[in-house]
């Protein structure tokens, strides 16, 4: 805000004239075109790291592109002109490791098979390397000034609010996901691991479903007829979530964490689960991503890559 004061000055009185401008900038959410993504993605893929591929964080665009976090075992370094530097986990996916919880669940509830919850839990932390790695993430929106303390863990993830809003939609029941935030609010209690904040407003300006084997960053700025402007994307792992997905299939039928029908097997439980998490990727983005558009991105070997464009959320 600018403040212009005018003085005027007589004999028997003085005016003085206060004139306020006010000049207010509006974070404009800015819907990305085709050769927008590309110049986006040219300066943001970085390659995925096999060690530390099932590591996951939310499809949430707000992350920075290299957390403080001290916990990221993710370490990608700049080594040509290609690659972007960060520690930001490549598989993104609805509320990272809750969203990986929350959907076994609705599987379970959509297909008719049964699920131990504790076990489930321990067998992704098994798969990830431990309850440190556990990805989930809050926002300064969900935190009570001057009491960050007493927000339930994840209560700013776009995701997990929407499950908590509307448990139907995404075909999971209360006690479901009381068993889940209980296990959120233990490993932030216990400071097994720095709940990640995610700061700003959405900002997002399309949806990328990517395959391959690059990640991309979520944030860039983007050169407008009024400057350079913040931009953000969602973004979807299709190749990492489809792969760690076969890897948990496989250690829940292992460890006995999920039972299911007499001739049913792993390809059986992957399929099932495949389609419950398109069902929960969309259900989220129809709330909190409408109007988008979404851009198919498949990554070659050598980091060159495709843009198709499929339409809007």
């Amino acid at each position: 805000m600018f403040i212009i004061i005018n003085v005027s000055v007589t004999k028997n009185y003085a005016w003085i004239t206060i004139i306020l401008i006010y000049n207010v900038f509006y974070m404009k959410k800015i819907i990305l075109s085709v050769e927008q993504v590309r110049e986006l993605i040219i300066k943001n893929r970085y390659r995925v790291d096999d060690m530390t591929k099932f590591l996951s964080r939310c499809i949430d665009g707000r992350y920075q592109n290299k957390l403080k976090t001290q916990n990221s075992k993710v370490k990608t370094t700049t080594q040509n002109s290609k690659t972007a530097e960060t520690n930001l986990p490549a598989l993104a996916f609805p509320g990272g490791d809750v969203g990986e919880m929350a959907l076994i669940m609705a599987t379970a509830n959509s297909y008719g098979f049964e699920v131990d919850g504790e076990k489930v839990y321990k067998t992704l932390n098994e798969v990830i390397g431990g309850e440190e790695n556990f990805g989930f993430h809050t926002d300064r929106h969900a935190m009570p000034a001057g009491r960050q303390g007493d927000a339930k863990a994840a209560s700013g993830c776009g995701h997990w609010k929407q499950i908590n809003l509307d448990p139907k939609a995404y075909s999971l029941e209360k006690a479901q996901i009381d068993f889940i935030q209980k296990k959120l609010n233990g490993l932030k209690k216990n400071k097994k691991i720095d709940e990640i904040i995610l700061e700003g407003e959405h900002l997002e300006g399309a949806i990328l479903l990517v395959r391959g084997n690059w990640g991309i960053l979520p944030r860039y700025k983007i050169e407008t007829d009024g400057g350079s402007q913040e931009t953000q994307v969602f973004i979807y792992h299709q190749s990492l979530v489809d792969e760690r997905h076969q890897t948990l299939c496989s250690a829940w039928l292992r460890q006995k964490a999920v039972k299911l029908y007499n001739g049913c097997d792993q390809d059986y439980l992957y399929e099932a689960l495949s389609e419950m998490a398109e069902n929960h990727l969309m259900e989220t983005a129809k709330r909190l991503a409408k109007g988008l558009p979404i851009y198919a991105i498949v990554f070659e070997d050598d980091g060159e890559f495709e843009i198709k464009e499929m339409g809007t959320v």
